[in-house]
């Protein structure tokens, strides 16, 4: 199987982090490389099954999925690795919300998951389950005996747009619509959102127990920060936090605005 390094052409290790935009990321590669040369690496499989399915799709110039960033290591030693990463306190409470997104009667993603929505649990009991697991995907698996120099480009879903202008233009890839990425779908998200960075306890929590998490997210932003040209990783956040609270703030104008139009329809109609 170590022959595959010499064979085939993969240009591209795309890791997709869950909850980073990892899915339009995904679209933007099928854009650019066209859907034959996109792989799928989304079904946790150990390597040697994944090269089976690899050996029969020699065309493949791009791996894209959820799978740590050291399962190709020693294969496609020209390949460049991409990761976006995400402030991992949004990324666990956009999760949770995500997970109550979804109907009970659908597919559940794990017992844990059905046992969450079935039972109602609540954001902070949610945070004492996983606490005794330890969330620190980024640590322990996604980045896992890797560092992020080790990446070709370490992008940040809070500057989403700007950073995949940059990386396209470093590739030299032709021009592709920039879908948005997917907005979390459980009922009035952002306003949840708002109410869990507001509550000190539920902070507290998240600080704790997503510390190696938040350390690597700490490096990703010293990284882009030097890419950028900025005095520190502290000016780049705030630029982030900004951003976010002014989209947030219209994202709530735009629905009040909608609520007014309703009401108005209301009253003509009556």
């Amino acid at each position: 199987m170590n022959n595959l390094s010499l064979d085939f052409p993969v240009e591209i290790i795309s890791v997709h982090v869950h909850k980073t935009a990892g899915g339009t990321f995904g679209r933007a590669l099928k854009q650019v490389y066209g859907q034959m040369q996109v792989f799928y690496d989304y079904q946790g499989e150990i390597l040697e099954t994944t090269l089976a399915r690899l050996s029969v799709q020699p065309q493949t110039r791009v791996i894209h999925g959820h799978f740590a960033a050291h399962k190709y290591k020693g294969y496609f030693s020209s390949a460049k690795r991409i990761i976006w990463l995400r402030n991992p306190i949004i990324q666990f409470i956009s999760g949770y919300f995500f997970w109550k997104s979804q109907p009970q009667k659908d597919v559940f993603f794990s017992k844990e998951h059905q046992y969450m929505v079935e039972n109602n649990i609540s954001l902070l009991e949610f945070i004492e389950m996983q606490s005794n697991n330890g969330i620190n995907p980024l640590a322990d698996f996604y980045c896992k005996d890797m560092d992020l120099t080790d990446f070709y480009f370490v992008g940040i879903q809070e500057f989403f747009q700007d950073d995949l202008a940059e990386l396209k233009l470093r590739l030299g890839w032709h021009d592709f619509k920039i879908e948005v990425f997917n907005q979390n779908k459980y009922p009035n998200y952002l306003e949840h959102l708002q109410k869990a960075l507001d509550d000190k306890h539920t902070m507290k929590k998240l600080i704790q127990i997503t510390s190696k998490d938040m350390e690597l997210y700490q490096s990703a932003l010293n990284l882009r920060a030097k890419r950028k040209g900025l005095s520190s990783s502290f000016q780049l956040y705030n630029l982030a936090l900004s951003a976010s609270r002014q989209k947030l703030s219209q994202v709530q104008a735009k629905l009040e605005q909608n609520n007014s139009i309703i009401a108005n329809t209301v009253t003509v109609s009556s």
